[in-house]
């Protein structure tokens, strides 16, 4: 009966409930207009929205071009919640999903990452044991339908959104591989993503350090950590600890107080947070004992991408001494989001805290008061503080961040490695290099393949062009333009010359980081995830200095002033 009172109106239910929404808004407006006091803010709301509504309705019935009215009012949402901080973000009824991977870790699809390379849409990674290793998809396959409709030059996340649906249905999607088409019929299923996607000892066994590799806060974390902690325990033999925080973009905050328990002692503060009332501090402390005591040494990996909720914890450890952080300054997210329902479809990811760790320090990077340009926010505080201490007198400092201990600075990638990746040669090689030679088990790229890849590079055309380069044709251009003489022009041609000997050089110089990627990209389809990980680890220097140091005790505690 419902669907006939849309169909009957011939509008969509998105735009009844919109039509609702600002009568709504004009009953609230008469039932309310005895607020005379400017200063009241639910009067200043009410005439706020009373006027926001007469705009929206002048524009959808009487703007000179017809106008979608939903994207319209979204791009009004969108553009309200653009003046705050950039987390808080308005999620409709297709972006369910993200909100099921931020708490969950879950997702309805097929088991496959996609990602348009070259104007098409690829296959770029096969999750083992789901529906789409098990029929038969690979790496490099390119989608050119979803349910009968040509996905070719579609934007990514709609093809995504195509694909990914309620566990049990059917997706069917037509392949080109090579020159074939291939039809699939595949049925979506509950795809969990791994928190954890390494955990074993490293280095030599009887050192006795134990490493696990943790890639999201979601609600199970907590219980997978505590299963691998104890796991570690129980063989004896455990002397040192690392969790690689490392590209971690966080999640969950009870996931980090309930890893933070793991690993601290009772009753330590792990945290503070605080929102835009005096009542609104929280402090978080560890209900439990520690599965790992403070006896055995810990180290934390952190990077640029370690963010959220990976600051806490490495906030914390850091402030109470309980470990090492080692790597680069993190990303520097010191806020709180909770996602509240607003009907049965949409819902809105709202910043309603701030975070502290336990010595009081706000690592928020960007300032969000800085940037606003519409002035929105009444209370522009500052937190101008930047140094403290942590529970044994060290300083450490709030300047956007957590400032690891130790800082291991990764060696920069070279333009030309970044040149090769972005015109997708190591992913073309592999697909080349795996047709020819498909029964190798481990690759290992040895001088003859270098120089394959090099002569595969120039049959597919692939031109490397410097920031010289570029700088010298942007100086030749203008030089013609102005009309400059041919002795100017010769001596850009000399320039051109050189840069050609230089980039010959370079390819030197950058010879082991491109063998890393052949390797890397050729190994991602044959071994398994443990392996891959495994394959990095010598060629990993923060890793190999979180071993070294773990291994010299008097070293580690001099740096956190333990005696």
């Amino acid at each position: 009966m419902k669907d006939k009172k849309f169909k009957y109106f011939h509008l969509k239910p998105s735009r009844v409930y919109l039509i609702l929404l600002l009568f709504i808004f004009s009953l609230f407006s008469l039932s309310v207009s005895t607020l005379k006091n400017p200063d009241d803010i639910y009067d200043r709301i009410n005439k706020n929205m009373t006027l926001f509504g007469q705009i929206y309705k002048e524009i959808a019935l009487n703007y000179v071009d017809q106008v979608d009215v939903d994207k319209f009012f979204r791009a009004g949402i969108e553009g309200m919640l653009g003046t705050l901080d950039p987390y808080t973000v308005f999620y409709d009824s297709r972006s369910k999903e993200i909100v099921d991977l931020i708490t969950t870790g879950k997702y309805g699809g097929i088991g496959i990452s996609i990602k348009a390379k070259d104007s098409l849409i690829r296959i770029m990674e096969v999750m083992r044991g789901y529906e789409a290793e098990r029929k038969g998809l690979r790496i490099g396959d390119i989608i050119r339908e979803v349910d009968g409709i040509n996905v070719t030059n579609m934007d990514v996340d709609r093809i995504r959104y195509l694909i990914r649906g309620t566990p049990g249905t059917t997706v069917n999607l037509k392949i080109q591989r090579d020159e074939d088409f291939i039809e699939f019929s595949l049925t979506r299923e509950t795809i969990q993503l791994k928190n954890i996607s390494y955990s074993d000892f490293v280095g030599d066994k009887q050192d006795g350090i134990a490493y696990i590799r943790l890639d999201r806060f979601t609600n199970t974390t907590s219980n997978e950590i505590d299963n691998n902690l104890r796991n570690f325990k129980a063989t004896n033999n455990l002397k040192g600890l690392i969790i690689d925080l490392r590209n971690n973009g966080g999640g969950v905050l009870d996931a980090a107080i309930g890893t933070l328990e793991k690993l601290v002692e009772k009753n330590s503060l792990l945290l503070i947070t605080r929102g835009n009332s005096k009542d609104s501090e929280r402090k978080y402390f560890s209900k439990e004992d520690p599965i790992i005591p403070p006896s055995i040494p810990l180290v934390i990996l952190v990077n640029e991408n370690t963010a959220s909720a990976s600051e806490i914890v490495a906030g914390a450890i850091q402030d109470l001494d309980r470990g090492i952080i080692i790597g680069t300054k993190t990303f520097g997210k010191g806020l709180v989001q909770q996602i509240k329902d607003l009907d049965d479809e949409a819902k809105l990811k709202i910043t309603t805290a701030r975070y502290f760790t336990p010595s009081g320090r706000w690592i928020q990077e960007k300032d969000y008061f800085r940037d606003n340009k519409y002035g929105v926010f009444l209370n522009t505080q500052q937190f101008l503080k930047q140094e403290y201490k942590t529970l044994n007198g060290r300083t450490v400092l709030a300047k956007g961040g957590i400032f690891p201990d130790i800082e291991i600075k990764v060696k920069p990638e070279s333009e030309l490695h970044s040149a090769l990746l972005m015109k997708d040669m190591f992913f073309k090689f592999a697909n080349y290099y795996l047709a020819k030679h498909p029964d190798v088990i481990v690759f290992n790229c040895t001088e003859d393949i270098y120089q394959e890849f090099l002569s595969f590079i120039s049959q597919q055309g692939f031109e490397y062009k410097s920031s010289i380069d570029k700088k010298i044709e942007e100086i030749r251009n203008l030089a013609t333009e102005k009309g400059y003489n041919e002795s100017f022009l010769s001596t850009l041609t000399l320039l051109t010359n050189q840069s050609i000997i230089e980039k010959q050089v370079e390819f030197t110089t950058a010879k082991p980081e491109i063998i890393r990627s052949i390797e890397e990209e050729i190994n991602k389809r044959i071994i398994t995830e443990k392996e891959q990980i495994e394959a990095t680890f010598k060629n990993d220097i923060q890793l190999q200095q979180a071993i070294k140091l773990l291994k010299n005790l008097d070293y580690y505690y001099s740096l956190l002033q333990i005696k």
